[in-house]
Order: C-alpha cells, then sequence, then structure tokens
C-alpha cells in the first residue's frame, strides 16, 4: 500500500530528498521527440534555471539535478521551518517571485510595491505563504506546472504534461545523499546518452565542472549547494573528491571491469560506511524497487518504527550498499 506524502515528507524537520517528474505517455520535455520531429531542447533551458531560481526562493538548498529527455532528477535539501525567521516584507516578495509575470516588467514597479504591501498587511496570507515557502510539494508545483502549460502551448495540445505527482524518496544520511548525488550526476551516462561528464549538459556535475576555472578554491572545500535560501548547509566530502568519484564510476560504466577502483575512493566509501565492492552496483540501481527512504539499517528501521510499520522498502538493498558493523 501507497504511503501518503504527508508522512513521507517531514514539514516540521530538516532533511535532504531525492525528487523525480517524469512526462506522461510520449511527451517530450527536452530533446528530440521521435513522433513529431521537434526538437525541445529550450525546455531544459528553461527548467535548469528556473529550478535554481526557485531554490533561491523556497528554504531549499539543491545539491544535485540531472534533467532527461521526459524526466528529470533532483537531490535537494528542505529547511520547513527557515520560513519562520524571515521578515513579512522577505515573504511577500518571495511570494511574488513565485508567480512571476506583468508586474515584473519594467514600468509596473509601483503596481508591485503596492501588491507587496496588500500581501505584507494581510496576515492570514502571510501565514500561509510561510509554510507553503516551506514546502516541498509546493516548490515542485512552481517548477512543473509553468513547464506544463507552456509545454501544451508549444504542442498544440491539452491535458496532463506529468505522468503524475512527482515522487520523492527522503535521504536518511550523508552516505545517503553522496550515493543519490552520484546517481543523478551520472544518469546521462548510465542512458548512453553520453560517455563523459564534461558533456553531460544540464546536470549539476557539469555546471560543478564549468565553474571550477574560475573558482579552483572549490575543490578543496565540502560540497556546497548549486543554488538556495537556507544558510550552513554543506555534504561533508571535498568536491575534488566527490568530482573523482564520479569521474571513476562514469568510466566503470562506459568501460566495465578495465577502470580499477582509486585507492582512495575505495578509502573514502569505507570511511562513509559504504562497500566500495558493492558501491557502483548499488548505486546504478539506487532508485530500484521504488523506495520511500535510503539509509543505513538502523535509520530505516527508525523511520518504518515512525511510519508505524513492521518493514519499510529497501532493507535488502541497505544492506548491499552498506558495511554492516
Amino acid at each position: 500500500m501507497a504511503i501518503p506524502r504527508k508522512y513521507l515528507v517531514d514539514d516540521s524537520t530538516p532533511g535532504f530528498y531525492h525528487c523525480i517528474s517524469r512526462c506522461v505517455r510520449r511527451a517530450y520535455l527536452c530533446g528530440d521527440d521521435p513522433i513529431s520531429g521537434h526538437n525541445c531542447d529550450h525546455r531544459k533551458a528553461w527548467l535548469e534555471k528556473r529550478m535554481l531560481e526557485l531554490a533561491s526562493i523556497f528554504s531549499v538548498e539543491l545539491y544535485a539535478y540531472a534533467i532527461m529527455d521526459n524526466h528529470y532528477h533532483l537531490v535537494l535539501y528542505l529547511d520547513p521551518l527557515a520560513p519562520l525567521n524571515w521578515s513579512d516584507g522577505e515573504i511577500a516578495e518571495k511570494w511574488l517571485l513565485t508567480y512571476p509575470g506583468r508586474l515584473d516588467v519594467s514600468g509596473f514597479e509601483l503596481q508591485r510595491e503596492l501588491k507587496k504591501q496588500a500581501i505584507m498587511a494581510d496576515k492570514k496570507k502571510l501565514q500561509k505563504y510561510r509554510q507553503r515557502l516551506g514546502s516541498l510539494s509546493w516548490f515542485m508545483s512552481r517548477l512543473n506546472e509553468p513547464l506544463a502549460k507552456t509545454s501544451n502551448a508549444e504542442d498544440f495540445v491539452s491535458g496532463r504534461f506529468w505522468e503524475s505527482r512527482y515522487t520523492s524518496v527522503a535521504l536518511l544520511d550523508e552516505s545517503a545523499v553522496l550515493s543519490c548525488m552520484a546517481y543523478v550526476d551520472l544518469n546521462p551516462i548510465r542512458a548512453g546518452i553520453v560517455q563523459e561528464l564534461q558533456t553531460a549538459l544540464y546536470t549539476s556535475i557539469r555546471k560543478r565542472l564549468d565553474d571550477l576555472p574560475l573558482k579552483p578554491e572549490l575543490l578543496a572545500q565540502p560540497i556546497l549547494s548549486m543554488a538556495g535560501s537556507v544558510e550552513g548547509r554543506a555534504v561533508n566530502i571535498k568536491l575534488q573528491d566527490y568530482v573523482e568519484l564520479v569521474e571513476w564510476a562514469g568510466k566503470s560504466i562506459v568501460h566495465p571491469n578495465k577502470a580499477k577502483m582509486p585507492a582512495h575512493i575505495n578509502t573514502l566509501l569505507s570511511a562513509m560506511n559504504l562497500q566500495p565492492d558493492n558501491w557502483l552496483t548499488q548505486v546504478q540501481n539506487f532508485n530500484k524497487g521504488s523506495p520511500h527512504s535510503i539509509g543505513c539499517l538502523a535509520k530505516l528501521q527508525d523511520k518504518a518504527v515512525a511510519l508505524k510499520k513492521k518493514w519499510i522498502k529497501g532493507l535488502s538493498a541497505s544492506r548491499k550498499l552498506y558495511i554492516q558493523v
């Protein structure tokens, strides 16, 4: 039986999530539509731009993404309580930014300011908008709905564009976050679209690599988010180690059994309680079985207790991914 999302996404505790949205039937988010012959790559650029913008509006930190032809992946950190510390002015401004439109055009500055003041004067609206700006569902809605409407208009069709509501998977510890980020960044290679990370367009790893010539100091720092409005978050692994990890994984996928795992990568995975010998196989099947949560056995067992379940999906995969102590 499916578990309601309100039990899977904790609205009072910060946490990491892996989110996936997939197009309905043969609809194409981007790329070359094999039926119509139309190229829809511009939608990919729009989606990347908008997800980075929304991460700076909602109480979200975006860590990884991959935009494929008919679906996309996100790894993000959500702090549902952060908007409680934002001023009324910040709430009103952020809410207006979630619905960009005519008032954002030059010449409508006065009308926009009047609307902002009206929001700030309405305490009920402010309370409602604070809750929504800390909601994963509202973040995904403001990302998916405009693209669906624009794409349907371009294709001269109506009806559903997305297959269903987005899928969300809770990442219960830092090792799950690291593995999920690698799974997402490796999507174009696993799909056989590219053979190198540098050519994987519209992925977070490509953007990180493109930024390095201007900011080489980032390599020695923990992995920072791509964009966001929640301060103080970082994945506690150096960016250089992460880049080397996914580069090795990509080569191993393209040339099986030919790319030997470097010793320091083996040590890194072991230090994070991950099984080096099984890690790549498990990452390639990271979302297999549609788990609700991913983490070590102890974390999954705690999650099952919180959900009042005797067991939870993903236990067998966890035993293969993590070192059992």
